[in-house]
């Protein structure tokens, strides 16, 4: 079975009872992130070594770019809860791990279960062909001035948009999307299903076309898994102060 884990942000507890419930079996079962898996909950290093230990694996969110290029010393220190990961002895290697992580995944299984596609934010108008898209965005190793190319940001960080693509850092929900944007599915015009996280304020949510995983676990919301092999969803309470 392959599962797919909406935004951890480093809540470890809520990740290991959501393997729990779902019975995951390291070996046999397969472990995605949507990605966002550190950054303001307690725990972020114990989350990307849990996820490694399992053999899991991720797509790329703002939250590990934005802690990469700190590391990488390409941008100032922001996020006090990361302090744990920085100053962990094995902090050399989850970041390295994190530098390489692919940004869009196509994720198909055995025939008669829908494909899909992984990303952390959205889809960009525009973007037909995806296995073009991500064989520009899953270079590896990945080049250091690749973390701020503009197809990268907004795969990664992109919710409202325009139809041309230009978006912004907009958080809220889908209904007040800044003048002249739309969320960016409303432009989606594939088959595949596309999942993604990164939207907590929309929460967990899905459509013909696109399925939602985001549903704020580390305030106080779900945290979320969806399991591909049988159109499953489950979740687990998230973080309680």
């Amino acid at each position: 079975m392959r599962w797919i884990v909406g935004d951890i942000h480093g809540c470890l507890e809520q990740l290991d009872r959501l393997l729990e419930t779902v019975g995951f079996r390291p070996g046999e079962d397969e472990l995605w992130s949507a990605g966002d898996m550190i950054g303001r909950g307690p725990d972020p290093a114990g989350v990307l070594r849990r996820i490694r230990e399992l053999g899991g694996r991720a797509v790329l969110g703002n939250h590990e770019i934005g802690a990469f290029m700190t590391w990488a010393g390409l941008r100032e220190k922001r996020s006090l809860p990361l302090d744990p990961l920085y100053a962990a002895t094995d902090a050399d290697d989850l970041f390295r791990w994190i530098r390489d992580l692919p940004v869009l995944v196509h994720l198909t299984t055995e025939r008669g279960v829908r494909d899909a596609w992984l990303v952390h934010g959205g889809i960009r108008p525009g973007w037909c062909d995806l296995t073009a898209v991500a064989a520009r965005l899953n270079l590896v190793p990945r080049p250091l001035d690749a973390f701020r190319s503009d197809e990268l940001m907004f795969a990664a960080f992109a919710r409202c948009c325009t139809p041309e693509g230009g978006y912004d850092r907009f958080t809220g929900d889908p209904g007040d999307c800044p003048k002249g944007t739309r969320p960016w599915d409303d432009y989606y015009e594939g088959r595949s299903l596309v999942v993604h996280g990164h939207w907590g304020r929309r929460g967990h949510y899905r459509t013909e076309t696109v399925l939602g995983l985001d549903s704020g676990c580390v305030y106080g919301g779900r945290l979320t898994a969806w399991c591909q092999d049988s159109d499953r969803i489950v979740q687990v309470p998230g973080l309680i102060d």
